[in-house]
């Protein structure tokens, strides 16, 4: 199986992409980043917009892995834009190798029913 626990700033936080409703969860919550991203506002103080935006990142974590989340995960560190971001970036990572770890699986379990073919069974026979 694919590993299925995000570990990040001592949690361990589960999430299977094979789970139609974990799928839903997570396409619901980047829908309302999008969206609230959106209707940040573009001028006023630049320490309100940082903290804005930051908050856009905390509310995607609480939506995808429930409430407080957000706040345990960026527990003790600034409000900073690359520090939410390079966090978001880390999950975006481990998404893509839980997707990567998903196809491998199914492409080697299917590979044990795949026909073999003429030539395949000529080259394995020369190898006898």
């Amino acid at each position: 199986m694919s590993h299925k626990i995000w570990e990040i700033n001592g949690l361990s936080l589960e999430l299977d992409l094979q789970d139609a409703d974990v799928n839903e969860r997570c396409e619901q919550a980047f829908e309302a980043m999008e969206k609230h991203e959106k209707e940040l506002p573009k001028d006023g103080k630049n320490s309100e917009r940082i903290r804005n935006y930051c908050q856009l990142f905390k509310d995607l974590f609480d939506d995808i892995f429930g409430r407080g989340t957000g706040e345990k995960l960026f527990e003790g560190q600034p409000t900073n834009v690359d520090v939410y971001e390079g966090i978001y970036f880390k999950f975006l990572d481990f998404v893509s190798a839980q997707r990567v770890g998903i196809a491998k699986e199914k492409s080697e379990r299917l590979s044990k029913y795949k026909p073999v073919n003429r030539q395949q069974r000529r080259a394995a026979a020369k190898k006898k």
